[in-house]
């Protein structure tokens, strides 16, 4: 039942998409100069595309911006991460040294301390 939910969903977002591009296909010129009116037009590069094309083009690279931003925002959070991960990877060698050094300790072969009763004051 999700995946139909999202598969419905994306078929209107597909639908809506494709209903704004065919609502603005009309050819735009994309002048890369911005003294162009001052300046002779010939000289001044230029990119003719339907407007949905720079509409979609603005949309990723917003897109882009904001995923990069995100990411470096949490940079902090990967470090302590990475951090911790460390730490772990530390306190874990240390109780398997210790583990062994019981294990391999005399007279504790076969006797292990028995666990204390844990009180309860129900």
């Amino acid at each position: 039942m999700k995946c139909f939910i999202k598969a419905l969903l994306l078929c209107i977002f597909g639908g809506l998409v494709a209903a704004f591009a065919v609502a603005n296909r009309a050819p735009v010129t994309f002048i890369l100069d911005p003294f162009s009116p001052f300046s002779d037009r010939k000289l001044v590069p230029t990119i003719e595309a339907p407007l949905f094309v720079y509409l979609f083009v603005a949309m990723f690279i917003g897109i882009f911006l904001g995923a990069a931003s995100v990411w470096i925002g949490q940079g902090h959070w990967r470090q302590a991460a990475r951090a911790r991960s460390k730490e772990v990877a530390m306190w874990k060698r240390e109780a398997e040294v210790l583990k062994a050094g019981l294990q391999a300790a005399p007279g504790a072969a076969g006797t292990a301390a028995a666990p204390r009763a844990l009180r309860s004051y129900l």
